[in-house]
């Protein structure tokens, strides 16, 4: 059966829209390589004290940042990524204190957007310059932990090249009462997902640590111990890192030529993956979910399925949804003891008629946000994409994402229409960071 059209892009591409990746900004990165001895002596002179990382899952949402720049505030009601922003607000825990950095000229919308969701005494607004170029994305440009004596603080990177994003933390910081680090890693917060007693990591950012050269040890297993002892010293001391990948060949980032319509049109496949990755999606959010541990004791994960997605929707499975390297990824947690459940992923796209370019992206479930406060029932915060002329074809994946969360005790609060987001590369986890858990 043939794929149907699907939606064309309703909203226009944006500055700071995109998530970008360092196979975008190759002279950013030889500059970054360039300056790497010089920012790694400054990094030796300030380390947090027996860190931990703030959990993925575990834990009441105390408190989270979420960055509204200003095109994704202005136009009222038909704005895509404000429809979504006052829908979280409203349906986020009433004990949940946010902060929010924005851009001076929308402050007072994003202010009123707080007082409608009834959290104006919960909500900080920091207003910054109307030229700090920051994006929707607040999940990437650091880490956050606790450190030592129950104070929080941003780790960053070695270097962070999208946009304006590495100002973030030292825009939120003060404001919010965090401290600031800086760590002598390749690092994306999307790229991290904390257990309780474990973090995971995408396997292609560790490799990207020692090929960029922020890190150097003569052969591969001291590699390794570096790095853990890195992890240690500037993430988390008692976490065990456990590193995410696949084994199998990963396509990167590519457009090739197709017909419809009678035209010639480019097609954007395996957005976001630079040549040689290892990961099946740039950031391991956007495919695994964790969901706490079982009654049997072990950790319970959600791991992206595009074959489950095509046989809900009744269409063939593409051949770029990767399903293979998904499958090597889901059977390799499970080889380390995970409870590894496989949610649908589907594959679709946006047309963008004036340039003749179809973007595929998956429409990921797996992005959540998990509120689980102890001794109370969890809830998790899940984004939807039957919507619009998504609606039938998606509404089956939606339903069953939704159902094995319910299956595995959790309360489900369906969010809005994510595929403003999804379509470019990020969904619900990826426009927030915790600040601290309860």
């Amino acid at each position: 059966m043939a794929i149907p059209p699907l939606q064309p892009r309703h909203h226009p591409p944006v500055a700071g829209e995109i998530k970008r990746t360092d196979a975008d900004v190759p002279e950013q990165a030889r500059r970054r390589r360039a300056r790497t001895a010089a920012v790694a002596a400054e990094l030796t002179r300030a380390r947090p004290a027996s860190p931990s990382l703030v959990a993925t899952a575990s834990g009441a949402i105390e408190r989270l940042l979420l960055t509204i720049p200003g095109y994704a505030a202005r136009g009222g009601t038909s704005n895509p990524y404000g429809a979504v922003y006052r829908d979280l607000l409203a349906k986020l825990p009433q004990q949940t204190h946010v902060v929010i950095l924005t851009h001076e000229a929308v402050e007072q919308t994003v202010r009123e957007w707080a007082g409608a969701a009834g959290r104006s005494s919960a909500t900080i607004v920091i207003a910054t310059d109307d030229f700090l170029g920051f994006s929707v994305w607040a999940e990437d440009g650091y880490v956050v932990i606790e450190d030592g004596g129950g104070g929080h603080a941003f780790v960053e990177p070695a270097a962070f090249p999208r946009y304006g994003d590495a100002l973030v933390a030292d825009q939120v910081s003060t404001v919010a009462g965090l401290g600031l680090y800086q760590a002598p890693l390749h690092l994306q917060g999307g790229n991290v997902l904390i257990g309780d007693d474990f973090f995971f990591v995408g396997i292609d950012y560790p490799l990207l640590t020692f090929e960029e050269g922020i890190l150097n040890a003569p052969t591969q297993a001291a590699e390794d111990e570096l790095l853990r002892e890195v992890y240690r010293r500037y993430l988390d001391a008692d976490r065990t890192f456990v590193p995410v990948g696949t084994t199998l060949p990963v396509p990167s980032a590519s457009l090739r030529e197709f017909r419809l319509g009678g035209e010639i049109w480019r097609e954007e496949l395996h957005a976001g993956n630079a040549p040689g990755t290892r990961q099946p999606i740039f950031h391991i959010d956007m495919f695994v979910s964790l969901a706490g541990r079982g009654p049997d004791g072990r950790y319970r994960l959600l791991v992206g399925d595009p074959r489950e997605a095509a046989r809900l929707s009744g269409e063939p499975l593409q051949p770029h949804a990767l399903a293979p390297v998904f499958d090597d990824v889901a059977r390799a947690l499970v080889r380390r003891g995970f409870a590894v459940t496989r949610t649908p992923l589907p594959l679709v796209y946006a047309d963008d008629t004036d340039a003749r370019l179809r973007s595929w992206y998956f429409a990921t479930s797996n992005n959540v946000l998990v509120h689980a406060p102890a001794g109370e029932r969890p809830s998790v915060f899940i984004p939807t994409y039957a919507h619009g002329p998504f609606a039938e074809r998606l509404a089956a994946s939606d339903r069953r994402n939704a159902e094995i969360w319910e299956e595995l005790g959790y309360d489900v609060v369906a969010l809005g229409d994510f595929h403003p987001f999804a379509s470019n590369l990020g969904a619900a986890h990826c426009i927030k960071k915790y600040l601290a858990r309860g």
